[in-house]
């Protein structure tokens, strides 16, 4: 029954019971992917992945998925975007993007998922990684229930054997010796390839993932004025 979802629409499958036109994008990599569902079946209809910048990449993917479909953005039911940990940028980007279409049509549902639990549910094994500057990492351990901690470089060993999301881009060193298994990334086959899990939660004004909530410094306007005169 899916009257009592009303805050949290958890699964793929639920999400389609509920939003039969649903548009999936995901612009965590150095790749955009946009994918089309069309509800029930758990398998996207239509899915363009274009390598690139998400500046160009994002809606040149989105207007290709919705003519192979032969429909209009207005024809969306709802639209689920990966809120990383990934590119900030192209998460970014997309966020903006689903806010605009949201001011002009705002009956259309927003779900958001995370990016490293989808393949820790697929590698169980592995502690899932990825950069998060500054000689930290997002990880998700195995059984953690897709929680997203963030790691110093220094804690990776003991999190080992690690696995890390194949073009997603990383600045900070591993230690020596260390290498994760690099892992294949679609967030449109790792969806369908487990309709029925928790990752979804609506997200009606879309952001990026951050681990807390940014803090901010009150500022106090002066007035610059030349030093008095000796």
């Amino acid at each position: 029954m899916l009257r009592g979802l009303s805050s949290a629409v958890p699964s793929l499958r639920h999400l389609l019971a509920r939003h039969p036109v649903l548009l999936g994008v995901d612009t965590c990599s150095t790749r955009v992917e946009v994918a089309l569902w069309l509800g029930p079946a758990t398998e996207p209809a239509h899915r363009v992945v274009i390598e690139g910048e998400a500046s160009a990449a994002l809606p040149a993917a989105i207007a290709r998925v919705i003519a192979a479909s032969g429909r209009e953005v207005r024809g969306l039911d709802a639209v689920a975007f990966c809120a990383g940990p990934g590119s900030v940028l192209g998460i970014r980007l997309a966020a903006a993007t689903l806010r605009a279409w949201r001011a002009v049509r705002p009956e259309l549902a927003l779900y958001s998922h995370l990016s490293l639990p989808l393949l820790a549910a697929a590698h169980p094994g592995l502690t899932i990684v990825a950069d998060a500057r500054r000689d930290t990492w997002h990880a998700v351990r195995p059984g953690a229930s897709g929680e997203v901690l963030r790691l110093a470089t220094g804690e990776l060993a003991a999190a080992a054997p690690l696995g890390t999301p194949a073009l997603f881009r990383r600045w900070s060193a591993l230690p020596d010796g260390l290498v994760p298994a690099e892992l294949p990334w679609s967030a449109a086959a790792l969806l369908a390839a487990a309709p029925d899990a928790d990752f979804f939660q609506p997200a009606p004004e879309p952001d990026t993932f951050q681990h807390e909530a940014p803090s901010y410094v009150a500022w106090t306007p002066h007035v610059h004025r030349a030093p008095a005169a000796p």
